[in-house]
């Protein structure tokens, strides 16, 4: 607490109204310093960060919805680190019965469609503090997701909250993605470079085999609509130096996104992709 200096009746008003001065100014000091307190714990609940956050190199997904996330809905990242240039396999959508794992299979069976996946869900397998998981499939590339069986692998190193907001993003550290030990690394103990990846929204999860789900809505990388040309998307990425993928709105881009496109009807904005963009940092 600040004490203004003793000052003896000698010393005149001049004193007094030099005591009064520094006492408005460490006053109003104290205000700015909590202000500035408040800030800082108000922006504490936008973004997370953990302490063991690395500078490494990492992927960075942004992935804006047509209107406000559903955290009980399923926001998903997949990818397939198998060390393929050429994109032989992916992962896709599952959208009808079997819905095998409820979310997302491959292009084909040859290898694993998806080894890796981050998850935003507060209805997720594995409950996070962040809502965002990071999960793996046991035998990596020679592993089957269809299973239905993951291994969680924590969080991401750094996750933002979507709030009532559409957007959603994170930032992920490739070393994450490694093999564990005892499966192929196609990558030889180097950082995975070549990755398949695919970001998908669902309403729902369902297992069964054979009774359709009436409230399962699909949105993933092209157009979900059934009879466009794009319907099985997935993008080959390169992490060997700093770059941009994302969507776009033009018909025939790689990255086409429509808008008002998920499967089956255009009945929910939570699950409705209108853009993404995924970037590798730390080159």
């Amino acid at each position: 607490m600040f004490r203004p200096p003793r000052h003896s009746m000698a010393g005149g008003s001049s004193g007094l109204r030099h005591a009064a001065t520094q006492m408005r100014v460490a006053r109003r000091a104290t205000l700015l310093l909590a202000a500035a307190t408040l800030f800082l714990l108000g922006s504490a609940g936008c973004a997370r960060a953990p302490q063991t956050a690395g500078a490494g190199v990492r992927l960075a997904l942004t992935m804006r919805m047509n209107g406000p996330v559903n955290d009980f809905y399923h926001y998903y990242l997949l990818i397939r680190n198998g060390g393929d240039a050429s994109g032989q396999n992916g992962p896709i959508p599952v959208i009808l019965p079997p819905y095998l794992n409820g979310f997302a299979t491959g292009q084909n069976a040859a290898s694993a469609g998806f080894t890796d996946f981050v998850e935003y869900s507060r209805g997720q397998r594995q409950p996070t503090t962040s809502g965002y998981g990071l999960y793996h499939v046991p035998g990596g590339i020679d592993g089957d997701p269809n299973r239905n069986v993951f291994a969680a692998r924590g969080e991401p190193e750094y996750t933002s909250q979507p709030g009532a907001g559409a957007l959603l993003q994170f930032e992920l550290d490739l070393s994450r993605l490694q093999p564990s030990t005892g499966e192929t690394d196609p990558n030889n103990g180097q950082l995975p470079r070549y990755l398949q990846v695919n970001v998908l929204a669902t309403t729902t999860t369902p297992t069964d085999p054979q009774v359709p789900d009436p409230d399962k809505y699909v949105d993933a990388m092209g157009d979900q609509t059934l009879g466009s040309g794009s319907f099985n998307a997935y993008m080959t990425i390169d992490t060997a130096q700093n770059r941009v993928y994302e969507s776009s709105s033009s018909p025939g881009y790689p990255g086409y996104e429509p808008l008002r496109d998920p499967y089956p009807s255009d009945k929910d904005p939570a699950v409705d992709i209108a853009y993404w963009s995924i970037r590798v940092l730390g080159r």
